[in-house]
């Protein structure tokens, strides 16, 4: 998928192509937040889609209870139609998604591109799908069974159910196909560069929300209008969804992942210890060498940066999500930072779409590392062993794809399979640096040797 921005924040144009792992680099300002918010928004599927060509469908299938519908002849007969109708209700989304008004927004165009291919590959992919919802004024099951690029739709126990709620079901689920490559629960979940306070300080903030609660009935006042104004005027969407996903860590601990293995290698490599929830919700730190459990507070930047990304994996991540972290290198060492890049480029191997905005050289060259080593050449093996570099952390350049954002452009980095991403924007302030640091240190032994 392609997404092209014009007048989105600071960027005037410019455009991305989502990989297996997409890597934002550049200064700050440059817009780099603005394109990970934005394609959030998107793939987190929050619009109500509702296509017009669906409506013959649902009529056969009330009729007769099942209807087989060609998942690559609908789309390619109608594939103009989904993508204007996607742009719109996102161009009106926008400034909800960043909490501003719309006029923020009025010059923003948002354009998708889909290849043919690329719906051939989601289509072979996709999984069948039940769906079951009961309430007082209807009960039914929608069933949908994926097989040979065709969807078997299959509706039971009709009871004056309203046809925009099958519109709507059926919509979405046409559109979580082009944007997916497996199963319809697939979602994004992101971690904005605030998660280290937001972390510490999750607790108060929804302290203060419950007495924001109860002082508006004591005041007969709608709460939930209240609660909405105070979090749309305040917060952006993914910043507001990474509070509310704290909010519930609590519960969601019941569930394991299977990336948990990915967890547990953050926690021995990087952290040197374990995270503990308790039923309320508290969190503590278990030093590997010590019996003390830390609260949140009195730990490291360091364990209070990572605690979202390591729940994330234990409980929540599934195949086909899409991970998005703004900085992945905050209040890492430098070594540090190469280890998050290893296991993420593991999470990309296992089946996870990985997006991360970066202003670290280590973090870039890492990954630089893991393309070079993927390369079939003489001793490779041999540097891999001496290193420490497992199999399922090397990235073939297909996989990855990066952008520069600078000047109000979003321009493609190079990349190379001999070399990686050609990363100029460090490598200009890198050899700056040197150049400026060798002048000094000889300007100094010149000095001396004078004064001598």
């Amino acid at each position: 998928m392609k997404i092209d921005f014009e007048n989105l924040g600071g960027i005037d144009k410019g455009g991305i192509e989502l990989n297996d792992f997409t890597l934002f680099c550049g200064k700050n300002n440059s817009g780099k937040t603005y394109v990970m918010y934005s394609l959030y928004g998107l793939l987190d599927n929050q619009l109500n889609f509702s296509f017009d060509f669906v409506k013959p469908i649902i009529d056969k299938l009330k009729q007769e209870g099942s209807y087989t519908l060609d998942i690559a002849g609908i789309i390619a007969e109608h594939q103009g139609e989904i993508i204007r109708h996607i742009e719109e209700l996102f161009k009106d989304y926008l400034p909800n998604l960043f909490g501003v008004t719309a006029s923020e927004f009025s010059n923003t165009k948002v354009k998708l591109d889909f290849s043919h291919d690329e719906i051939e590959k989601k289509i072979k992919h996709s999984e069948s799908f039940s769906y079951s919802r009961k309430d007082l004024f209807n009960s039914w099951k929608l069933t949908l069974n994926v097989d040979s690029g065709k969807i078997q739709l299959t509706l039971d126990k009709i009871d004056r159910l309203e046809d925009r709620i099958l519109q709507f079901f059926i919509s979405e689920r046409l559109v979580e196909i082009m944007f997916f490559d497996c199963g319809f629960e697939n979602h994004s979940f992101l971690l904005p560069a605030e998660r280290a306070g937001i972390n510490l300080f999750f607790k108060e903030l929804f302290s203060i929300r419950n007495l924001l609660v109860q002082q508006a009935q004591n005041d007969n006042v709608n709460p939930m209008h209240l609660l909405n104004d105070v979090l749309k005027s305040r917060y952006a969407e993914p910043v507001k969804n990474y509070m509310q996903f704290l909010n519930r860590i609590g519960s969601d601990q019941i569930e394991v992942s299977n990336y948990s293995e990915y967890a547990q290698a953050l926690e021995k490599n990087v952290l040197g210890g374990k995270y503990k929830v308790d039923d309320f919700g508290n969190v503590f730190f278990l030093p590997a060498d010590s019996k003390n459990k830390l609260p949140l507070h009195f730990s490291s930047s360091t364990v209070k940066t990572l605690f979202g990304l390591v729940f994330y994996l234990e409980h929540l991540a599934k195949t086909g999500d899409y991970l998005m972290i703004d900085e992945p290198e905050l209040n890492l060492h430098p070594d540090n930072q190469r280890q998050v890049a290893r296991v993420l480029a593991q999470l990309v191997n296992a089946g996870l779409k990985v997006v991360v905005s970066t202003h670290s050289d280590y973090f870039v060259r890492e990954l630089n590392n893991l393309i070079m080593l993927k390369k079939d050449f003489p001793g490779a093996a041999d540097l891999q062993k001496k290193y420490g570099y497992q199999d399922n952390e090397l990235l073939a350049g297909k996989q990855v794809s990066a952008y520069l954002f600078d000047e109000k452009k979003i321009t493609p980095m190079v990349l190379d399979d001999e070399e990686g991403v050609i990363a100029e924007t460090f490598d200009a302030v890198i050899n700056n640096l040197n150049k400026s640091s060798n002048e000094i240190y000889y300007a100094m032994q010149d000095a001396k040797e004078l004064n001598d």
